[in-house]
């Protein structure tokens, strides 16, 4: 790594409900690109430091005060400005107009803007992520599109660079995002390093292997959830568009349109999602072939299923089973 005649300055905002690990987190990373560089003679590639909107101490959605932060003075520059994850806090800090203002005056100034998680509604509410691809926490998607139907949406990747912004999945891809920026900014090399050092498994690209489907009933149409509930009781054999219609009492254009509606997916391809997800929970806590499991969720052709359980999963039944399998 050549070495800088200046260190990236890199500014971790502390947000009201952040999620704690994800703004210490970052800041351990930089620190340890800074060991580990001076340990090679170099110089530091980073000065990281803690900002706040606002003055006094910042609490995590766990309690925890953040004490450190300092506000920012209207002439300071960062050249990377860090935007944690929020839990249970989407419509306070992340919907405060004055953040998003400081986040696009940092973006004039030539700041890259990066955001974890739940932060990528911050940047979504700036608008610097309209007509772009993006990404955020596959369990808030659905939210996310509602509210910025403008921004291509990528759930199922772990990180999406522009350059200018860039976006990465759930709580811990903090840590992608950070090897990341040291990548960009130092070398592949520190941030190889520091990733053996730290323990965490490098080139992650997708996030699909985590995501859970969480079946929604909460939609208040009946019709629609007797059909869940007959395609769910047949989910390990045939199933039909016929055979939901006549359980939920409707014609099969009517459910097809209302079911829709109401969950996001047809009935066939809620099934599929249905049949992997059992097909998950099968191959983390039972030592059955694939083949057994292919059978038990309703495909008869072993090829088809792990053809359908990668396009959902990123992963192929054997490669799931090796990084999630509870022994």
């Amino acid at each position: 790594m050549a070495a800088r005649s200046s260190s990236l300055h890199i500014a971790v905002l502390a947000l009201e409900g952040c999620v704690a690990s994800s703004v210490t987190g970052p800041l351990d990373v930089f620190a340890m690109a800074n060991l580990l560089s001076r340990e090679q003679g170099r110089s530091e590639p980073f000065t990281a430091e803690l900002v706040s909107a606002r003055a006094g101490p910042v609490r995590s959605f766990h309690g925890l005060e953040l004490a450190a932060a300092r506000v920012p003075a209207p002439t300071d520059c960062f050249d990377v400005v860090f935007v944690p994850a929020v839990i249970g806090n989407l419509e306070g800090s992340v919907a405060e107009r004055s953040t998003a203002d400081w986040l696009l005056g940092q973006h004039a100034k030539g700041a890259q803007l990066a955001a974890v998680c739940a932060g990528a509604f911050l940047l979504a509410k700036t608008g610097l992520l309209d007509g772009r691809e993006a990404t955020t926490h596959w369990g808030l998607a659905q939210d996310f599109e509602a509210r910025y139907p403008r921004v291509a949406l990528k759930p199922e990747l772990l990180l999406v660079d522009h350059g200018d912004v860039l976006t990465a999945g759930g709580v811990t891809a903090y840590l992608d995002l950070c090897l990341h920026l040291v990548a960009k900014h130092a070398s592949p090399e520190l941030a190889a390093l520091c990733a053996k050092m730290l323990l965490v498994e490098p080139g992650r690209r997708f996030q699909a292997p985590y995501a859970v489907h969480a079946a929604p009933r909460g939609h208040g149409d009946d019709a629609v959830l007797r059909a869940q509930e007959w395609l769910e009781a047949h989910l390990s054999g045939p199933v039909s568009l016929s055979g939901a219609a006549v359980a939920a009492s409707l014609g099969e254009r009517t459910l097809l349109r209302r079911f829709r509606k109401a969950t996001g997916d047809t009935p066939l391809d809620y099934v599929q999602r249905l049949r992997v997800e059992a097909a998950r929970r099968l191959l983390e806590t039972t030592p059955r072939t694939v083949e057994d499991i292919s059978q038990a969720v309703g495909y008869a052709d072993t090829t088809s299923f792990r053809r359908r359980f990668k396009a959902r999963t990123g992963l192929t039944p054997d490669a799931y089973r090796r990084r999630f399998a509870l022994r």
